[in-house]
């Protein structure tokens, strides 16, 4: 309807009389380069025209007329004719009219006149690199920000941090998104890119205060694409990427695998095969390659159409994109298909009422191996002999897939994933809506009353299933067959949102009153349905097909939650030099109990405007000077859903008083146990938000004209109350309780300095560089320990690997933790040493023989042991940023982009498999990399990096967390190159085209680093910031070579 009506608007323009020729000029006002094909139109009529190649135009216009000049990537300019007949006009780009104005919560001011500190990113800057996400148009671009993929799958999600880690809780990090006003609950990933016209990131509790209790780790503000006075444009973004994988891992193959295996088999007794005596013969196998096998060259394709325009009164916006990755993961993939409606209409002077719609469809599957899975395709033996009698291939001509089956009863302990990820049939489907609508008022000047409402929809569909297996039971009689297994879940979301604000903006001589007001409202239902079971149709290929599941497990419910706020934000400015902002948010939430549900989060910020002095005035190298101061306090209650301080029950069904399993939850009546509740969770009326207290002091600078420009920011920020579910009380008789524990503090220094070179030349350059860095510190823990470990998320297998890391008071979240390798026992001599000296005669182990690990007595009691456990490193980085240079020449154009980091260190724990010739079972040993291979201690290379290979690598302790396997995780990346050509005007203009571009882009094309893995760019497992920086197998970033084109009509 919106966009039947908008047709309508467009054909039916009054037109004015023309009474006379107008003749001018058009140039670029960041250049001066003179503009074709800008669209020059008489305002209130239907006349218009565009520039010819030189920026000239001619149109008739009366001598009162207003002329409106308009142009893709640029601020549309209204010029008043005044009885001229030549007019000579500047346009400023969309990144230019962004450096003026900056959206902030609730409003926008000039940027001039900030007192928060705010970074922004223009639609110039996002569209210079293809990207999937908003997030990644972040990354090194916005100085305080750090973007980490958290692996390179499909749709994968994004780690972004806003000035460090600022809590201990699992998803307590996030940053809260706003899009077009309105405060997301996720569906961030449901954006199209090309829909943005800026992003403003919030990052001083300042300019984060008036989001209250959700702001503590930064505000993201979104603002897409609105329609536009003047003619309708039509603009179509389309490219197409290969993907290739970077690196692969360099492991043995059949033929040393066996040598290796043999040899340790004769070295230990321990160490057999059961029926697998082809593999005591390396000559006799054949070698499978995993990686060859799941890995393959992937594609993306995207494609976005917009059309926008308008005349004075109403101007519209519809868009539509599609964007479908092919992983480089067999299996894996991502498609999203997006629309977009927009309205504003504004009948008269006084009155005015926009509405957006957002609709967004996706289907993904990342990950079929899910998080981790990599490191069972490295480690897997490669070959498959010995297994499936019909073939000794992952998969031959006739369909037959290969397996593990030494002992003809299972194929698990090893598996073949390539099987799994063709005959499992995945499907996660989401359909996303965000729409809302406002009317806004001005009865008279400077006042503003709005109201908005909106909502947030999104319908999630996942199931999934593994057919039966009965590869073994076929050809093995003693082998057991896998059931199949058929699950599904369902995740509905409904949200809506109704805000009324009173905006007042008014200047009194010196004076400067700039005040915004409002309440909000907020529900959010969320509806959860979920059920598995064996579906009597064991074999499908089509989930479609499902039916009669019988689910042995069932599971619904509904989540509500509630937020009422009132707000108000107050700038006072005088004489155009002096600036002091108050803000405060008072939040009613319903995660907490009446005595903790309200809060108030005050901010205050101060300006000072330097360069509007008397005494700098002649000072022409400055063209500005400003030095910013704010305190505030904000609140996170994102770590924890609802009914957390409450006394919750759990129902059971009848206890089996013979065992079986059952919690015994239930009652006996006569000997006969019914169903029952128990209480699962004490109530904890005391429970409160998170609390981020920040100060931060700025300076924002720019010489040369503006041609240079300066902006660094100091901050300090305490973070206390960290939302952790932790042990409970032993005489409480729970488990687990949600309590409030703990402080840390971020310290930081942030810039970013930009250089435009060259203006109105034919050739032209600018430079952008952001740097960023700060010191995390936990302060305090408040659970009786000093220390946290690496709790939740992830799980690494092996020796002790259930702490990995600590977080100890005095240092950072997530450092890693372990014993410190002094490298490898040389000789029985230096052992018998050690043991010598050792209280009880032994120094680490009993059983340590020349080839073992060697590692460090730290605490110096003279042996080793789990309390010699020490901090092995930080994977927060000491510094990161980026460098993004771009420079055209005529119609070409080439834009760079490096990201990088510094002083991290990574968990390369995968690597700690291919080290580890363990054995699996009767079923053989794991594959270890050809370095291990090559260079492992044997009594004649006396490795001090190496051990020896064994069977048992926990007897020698080669499977421990341990300073073996930290490594400097720093890196520096070319993210992007592209480059461009824009066809010539003259050329374009016989086919009414105002703009056409095509390039030619890749991503990741080299990554510099020590880093031994696949990909040093890791980021925090599933969301908890005490598993950061571990490779366990992760996906890993793709190389993309991309081409494509930018039209304009």
């Amino acid at each position: 309807m919106m966009l039947a009506l908008a047709f309508i608007v467009f054909l039916h323009l009054p037109g004015l009389s023309q009474t006379g020729t107008v003749t001018g000029k058009v140039v670029a006002g960041q250049n001066d380069s003179t503009m074709a094909g800008v669209t020059v139109r008489v305002k209130g009529g239907n006349t218009s025209t565009i520039t010819a190649a030189d920026g000239s135009f001619t149109i008739k216009a009366g001598p009162n007329a207003v002329l409106i000049f308009s142009n893709v990537g640029f601020a549309t300019q209204e010029v008043a004719v005044n009885n001229r007949s030549n007019l000579s006009v500047r346009l400023a780009t969309d990144a230019q009219a962004l450096q003026g104005v900056v959206v902030i919560g609730y409003g926008t001011v000039k940027r001039k006149d900030l007192t928060g500190s705010i970074a922004s990113v223009s639609a110039e800057q996002i569209a210079k690199v293809p990207i999937a996400s908003l997030e990644q148009s972040l990354q090194g671009r916005a100085a305080g920000v750090q973007v980490v993929s958290n692996d390179g799958s499909p749709g994968a999600n994004t780690t972004v941090l806003i000035r460090g880690v600022g809590s201990l809780a699992s998803g307590g990090n996030n940053p809260l998104y706003v899009v077009d006003g309105y405060p997301l609950t996720g569906g961030i990933n449901s954006i199209n890119p090309n829909d943005i016209a800026s992003i403003d990131v919030l990052k001083d509790a300042s300019a984060t205060a008036i989001y209250g209790i959700r702001a503590a780790n930064g505000v993201v503000i979104v603002t897409t694409k609105k329609g536009k006075k003047g003619a309708m444009e039509v603009s179509l973004d389309a490219y197409t990427a290969f993907q290739m994988r970077p690196k692969k891992y360099k492991l043995l193959n059949a033929q040393d695998w066996a040598t290796l295996s043999n040899a340790v088999e004769a070295a230990d007794s321990t160490h057999t095969y059961v029926g697998l005596p082809i593999w005591h013969t390396p000559s006799a196998l054949h070698t499978v390659d995993w990686q060859d096998a799941l890995f393959r060259s992937g594609l993306s394709q995207n494609y976005s159409l917009g059309i926008r325009g308008g005349s004075d009164k109403v101007q519209t916006s519809v868009s539509f994109g599609y964007y479908n990755q092919k992983g480089i993961l067999i299996g894996s993939y991502f498609k999203r298909g997006t629309l977009g409606l927009g309205l504003d209409y504004q009948p008269v002077k006084w009155l005015r009422s926009s509405t957006n719609v957002k609709y967004a469809y996706q289907n993904a599957n990342g990950n079929p191996l899910s998080m981790g899975g990599l490191s069972q395709l490295a480690i897997n033996p490669p070959t498959l002999d010995s297994g499936n009698r019909n073939t000794y291939l992952i998969k031959d001509g006739n369909g037959n897939y290969g397996f593990y089956n030494p002992v003809n009863s299972n194929i698990f302990k090893f598996n073949n994933p390539v099987y799994s990820i063709e005959t499992n049939r995945y499907s996660n489907v989401t359909n996303w809506i965000l729409a809302s609508s406002s009317l806004e008022v001005s009865p008279f000047d400077g006042l503003k009353i709005k109201t908005n409402a909106g909502v947030n929809m999104s319908y999630y569909t996942g199931s999934y299933f593994s057919p039966e297996d009965t590869r073994a039971a076929q050809q093995y009689p003693s082998a057991i067959s896998a059931t199949a297994l058929y699950s599904f879940h369902q995740n509905n979301n409904f949200e809506w949102l109704w805000e009324n604000t009173i905006a007042y903006d008014k200047t009194f001589g010196k004076h400067t009153i700039n005040f915004v007001g409002g309440i909000s409202a907020q529900k959010n239902t969320n509806t959860l349905v979920g059920y598995s079971g064996i579906p009597p149709n064991a074999i499908i290929t089509d989930l479609g097909q499902m039916s009669n599941v019988k689910y042995d497990q069932y599971g619904n419910g509904q989540i509500i939650t509630t937020l009422e706020s009132q707000f108000g934000r107050l700038t006072y400015t005088f004489d155009n030099k002096y600036i002091i902002t108050g803000t405060v948010r008072r939040d009613g939430s319903s995660k907490f109990d009446v005595g903790h549900k309200y809060g108030v989060f005050p901010s205050g910020a101060v300006a000072w405007k330097v360069k509007e002095e008397e005494f700098l005035q002649s000072v022409n190298w400055l063209s500005d000077l400003k030095l910013r101061g704010s305190w505030g306090e904000v609140g996170n209650q994102t770590a924890i859903g609802p009914y957390q301080y409450a006394a919750l029950y759990t129902y059971g069904g009848p206890a089996n008083l013979n065992g079986g399993g059952v919690d015994n939850l239930g009652y006996p009546f006569g000997k006969i146990y019914q169903g029952g509740i128990a209480q699962s969770q004490p109530a904890n009326p005391g429970l409160k938000w998170e609390t981020d207290k920040q100060t931060d002091i700025g300076v924002d600078m720019a010489f040369l004209q503006g041609a240079l420009t300066f902006t660094a920011d100091w901050f300090t920020r305490d973070s206390k109350d960290f939302l952790l579910n932790l042990a409970a009380p032993q005489q409480s008789g729970y488990l687990l309780i949600t309590r409030n524990v703990g402080s840390m503090n971020n310290k930081g220094l942030e810039f970013a300095v930009n250089y435009r070179g060259n203006k109105g030349r034919d050739f032209q350059y600018g430079i952008g560089l952001t740097v960023s860095s700060y010191k995390n510190t936990l302060t305090s823990i408040t659970s009786g320990t000093n220390y946290v470990t690496n709790f939740g998320g992830v799980t690494l297998t092996g020796q002790s690997w259930d702490e990995f890391t600590h977080s100890n008071v005095g240092g950072p979240v997530g450092e890693f933790y372990g014993y410190k390798s002094l490298g490898v026992f040389q000789s029985q001599a230096q052992i018998d040493a050690l043991n010598a000296k050792a209280p009880g005669g032994v120094y680490q182990r009993a059983t340590n023989q020349p080839g073992d690990r060697y590692f460090a007595d730290v605490n110096g009691d003279g042996k080793v042991d789990a309390t010699d456990r020490t901090a092995l490193g930080n994977p927060q980085p000491k510094f990161f940023g980026g460098l993004n240079f771009d420079a055209s020449y005529k119609q070409w154009d080439i834009n760079l982009y490096f990201y990088g980091t510094y002083g991290n260190k990574i968990l390369n724990y995968i690597e700690s498999d291919l080290e580890s010739f363990q054995k699996r079972g009767s079923e053989g040993v794991e594959n270890v990399s050809q370095t291990y291979y090559q260079n492992r201690w044997t009594p004649t290379n006396h490795s001090n990096r190496y051990s020896r290979a064994t069977a048992n690598d926990d007897a020698i302790g080669s499977n421990v967390p341990s300073s073996v396997w930290i490594e400097n995780g720093s890196y520096l990346k070319l993210r992007n190159l592209t480059i461009g050509y824009s066809l010539p005007d003259p050329v374009l203009r016989r086919f009414y085209i105002k703009h056409l571009r095509i390039y030619a882009s890749t991503q990741n094309l080299f990554t510099i680093t020590k880093y031994s893995g696949l990909d040093p760019e890791i980021g925090i497992q599933n969301g908890n910031p005490t598993q950061n920086g571990v490779d366990n197998g992760t996906y890993p970033n793709s190389r993309y070579y991309t081409l494509g084109l930018n039209v304009t009509f």
